[in-house]
């Protein structure tokens, strides 16, 4: 039957006005508002506790001291030289010395008592480290250095060389010139950092907001101004750039002092003075950071190339509650199967690496292993900073009339915010393109309790969990999520005792739920 032209006009005025209360709602709800972390301190102490705990192990490397980045060239390894019997070195078949993985032959056959330049009655004082001490001019540089490698396998042969020339004040890289041509990885310092993911376009956000393009191809190490560290100095130390470039590659961002501003000094002194040992000193290390760090560009660039798929509304508004259910729960799986799936990575990038550590494969590789998972600990850091930056640069720049039911694809959050914090016409109103001609309205006691009530609690479940909170929350009514157990248990004792006092009805019950609003 068709409509008369008065009926026709009632009809436009009304889709009309729904369109204008579905923008309305969406601006009352997000114009002005921000997502910001709801524990910095909870976040930065589990980096931080990761950073420790790698530290730790990298102190139990036989051989080797990690630095002491408040007086890196002052401190010297002198665990090196623990144990040495010096006696046994005398009588060894100098030329016919060999040492798996080690090219002994770079080393000179000369006394180290010849060693032009050494002032060996300068030298600290070595009795507690080296037996028969005296012997010390007359042994062989070459079996020194054979002997190291004997009891210290997993260490890098240059790493040894730099730490003996700190010990006897010589100049090993300009006394043997062969060494900077056989590793020259080791002794060249990279202070340029390319960062092919910045540039990107990131695709996820919302056609209304333009990509972000950044003329930034590379970063100079020397220049980044970090508070607490004398980069200029650190970048001097053989490794240190490899270090500080893996850090940068996790966080693919170039506003590293911000992070370390969140995460704390303690965290970027920990996390160099673990990884640099590992980087530095043990073999393969190098090779094993290079790979961690690809391991999370590879993350970081699968984030920004994922499709945005725009939320379409469906016919109804079952369909749409479904479909929004459907968006909600694959998110979450997403967030909950992510740090396994990186934990899995970054064990890849590091099997078999350190395959020829040796008898000291044990310490060595579990420092490796904890490095490797302080830096899975820091990707995930900065994947969900990365996450809350870009939310916050749409809510920024998007005019609040420009708002639509994106928000469900392009931040399930902000989803969950608007289910959780909006009355029932709300809510399908938005994902909705016609609610006058649905048939939600027939028996809307039943859907709304099969349908749109699911969908609420699991917003809110999704809320509880982020690390991100909205401010300011704001809501046509209150948002509430259940209680946990444990808070069950003791409001039911606050309450009992209260009974017991007095001050409370006898027949009054516990709230089930708390408002997690501002």
């Amino acid at each position: 039957m068709a409509l008369t032209f008065q009926e026709e006009i009632a009809l436009r005025a009304a889709f009309m006005e729904i369109q204008r209360e579905r923008k309305q709602s969406l601006r009352a709800m997000f114009e002005g508002t921000r997502l910001v972390r709801k524990s910095k301190l909870e976040d930065a102490k589990e980096v931080l506790k990761e950073a420790k705990k790698a530290k730790k192990l990298a102190e139990q490397i036989p051989g080797i001291t990690p630095p002491n980045l408040n007086n890196p060239f002052g401190s010297l390894n002198l665990n090196l030289l623990k144990g040495i019997d010096l006696k046994k070195l005398i009588d060894l078949d100098i030329p016919g010395l060999s040492l798996p993985g080690w090219d002994l032959n770079l080393i000179p056959n000369i006394r180290i008592g010849q060693i032009p330049g050494i002032n060996l009655p300068n030298l600290p004082n070595l009795k507690k480290y080296l037996k028969h001490l005296d012997l010390l001019p007359d042994i062989s540089l070459r079996a020194l250095f054979w002997q190291i490698g004997m009891k210290f396998p997993h260490l890098h042969l240059p790493s040894v060389a730099l730490d003996l020339g700190h010990i006897f004040k010589v100049d090993f890289p300009k006394l043997i010139p062969d060494l900077k041509l056989k590793f020259p990885e080791f002794f060249n310092i990279d202070i340029s950092v390319p960062l092919p993911n910045l540039s990107m376009p990131d695709i996820n956000m919302p056609d209304l907001v333009p990509p972000i393009h950044l003329d930034l191809p590379e970063i100079d190490l020397a220049s980044l101004d970090l508070p607490g560290l004398d980069i200029p100095k650190l970048i001097r130390i053989p490794g240190f750039s490899k270090v500080l470039k893996l850090l940068i590659e996790l966080f693919d961002v170039v506003d590293l002092p911000d992070v370390i501003g969140e995460l704390g000094l303690d965290f970027i002194q920990d996390f160099i003075s673990s990884a640099l040992p590992i980087v530095q000193q043990v073999k393969s290390g190098a090779k094993a950071a290079k790979s961690w760090g690809e391991a999370a560009q590879d993350l970081h660039k699968s984030m920004k190339t994922k499709k945005h798929k725009p939320f379409i509304l469906p016919g109804d508004a079952r369909d749409a509650v479904d479909a929004v259910k459907s968006l909600l729960r694959q998110s979450s799986a997403e967030h909950a199967t992510r740090a396994a799936i990186e934990t899995t990575q970054f064990a890849v990038s590091t099997a078999g690496l350190f395959a020829d550590l040796g008898g000291a494969t044990g310490p060595a590789t579990s420092a490796a292993a904890a490095v490797a998972k302080m830096c899975q600990k820091i990707t995930l850091f900065a994947l969900e900073y990365n996450q809350m930056k870009k939310i916050n640069h749409l809510l920024k720049t998007t005019a609040g009339e420009a708002l639509s039911s994106n928000i469900f694809s392009v931040s399930p959050l902000l989803g969950c915010y608007y289910l959780a914090n909006n009355t029932t016409s709300n809510v399908l109103n938005i994902m909705v393109p016609n609610i006058l001609e649905d048939d939600w309205m027939l028996d809307a006691a039943n859907n709304k309790k099969k349908h749109l009530d699911p969908l609420i609690k699991d917003s809110q479940t999704f809320i509880g969990r982020s690390r991100y909170v909205l401010t300011p929350i704001r809501q046509n009514k209150g948002m509430y999520v259940e209680k946990s157990t444990f808070e069950k248990l003791k409001a039911r004792a606050a309450l009992a005792i209260k009974k017991k006092l007095g001050r409370a009805p006898s027949h009054s019950t516990i709230s089930t739920h708390k408002y997690i609003g501002k």
